[in-house]
């Protein structure tokens, strides 16, 4: 891998407080019966709930509603996107990924802009019902998404005390995604142990805990890293901070995200 200024040789000096295991998530449920995808979506439209969507393999994420469910024509229409950037991305069968949650599960499939359309307020997209949906009941899966609030940062140290410094993509109570911009010197490999993954939230608050690699990915377009880990250890303190910033994170976007005009 090429060199950066992202790898420092560390002695960490941070001494964590007593872990606990975090349980192991369990295999995500697909949903393809045609009823079951509609009723599921249904509710996530009466609820209106935030979305959170990302473009093609863009390593940004946008924020949007379903505005209509068509059941006889088998597609949905969602708002504008927020930013205002992510608009400018999308034209006609360009790749989404839509991410979601309902009753406090995990809820994500893929689809495709079908047709985009405008009036005086806002756009909107035209996009097929999905032919399955993944969702996941376990609580501690949905992850909120930080890209549209703003960048916290976080260091990871390895087992041979290098420090990686990543930033922050989503979260949850079973573990992260984070962005490296600039690659480092070591090896980074899935199932690898991370004894020290320690974010930021700002000069006082931060959350400690230890992680296990579970994907990574070098984005073609940006060059950036992208690491997916699961906590396998967090103290109960640190675990009280981690459900307050995804309380906070999230309605942080969805303020922003609502309409100055309703």
């Amino acid at each position: 891998m090429s060199s950066a200024n992202a790898v420092t040789s560390v002695t960490s000096e941070e001494i964590a407080p007593k872990k606990e295991p975090v349980k192991q998530q369990k295999q995500i449920t697909q949903i393809k019966r045609d009823d079951e995808i509609k009723a599921l979506l249904k509710k996530i439209y009466q609820k209106h709930t935030l979305l959170t969507i990302s473009i093609g393999s863009r390593d940004s994420y946008y924020g949007s509603t379903i505005l209509e469910i068509n059941h006889d024509n088998n597609y949905l229409v969602l708002d504008e996107l927020y930013p205002q950037d992510g608009h400018e991305l999308l034209e006609t069968e360009t790749p989404i990924i839509i991410n979601t949650q309902y009753a406090g599960a995990f809820v994500r499939f893929k689809t495709r802009i079908d047709a985009i359309g405008g009036n005086d307020k806002a756009a909107y997209y035209r996009i097929p019902i999905p032919d399955s949906i993944d969702y996941h009941q376990r609580r501690n899966t949905f992850r909120v998404n930080t890209s549209i609030a703003e960048t916290i940062p976080v260091n990871l140290v390895t087992e041979d005390e290098v420090m990686i410094k990543a930033e922050l993509r989503d979260i949850s109570l079973g573990g992260v995604s984070l962005r490296v911009r600039e690659i480092p010197h070591v090896d980074l490999e899935t199932d690898q142990h991370i004894p020290t993954c320690l974010i930021q939230l700002n000069e006082d608050k931060k959350i400690l805990a230890s992680l296990d690699i579970c994907h990574i990915e070098q984005m073609s377009e940006t060059g950036t890293l992208r690491i997916g880990g699961r906590f396998s250890s967090i103290s109960k303190f640190d675990l009280r901070e981690l459900e307050q910033l995804i309380a906070e994170t999230e309605r942080a976007i969805i303020k922003k995200i609502k309409r100055s005009d309703v």
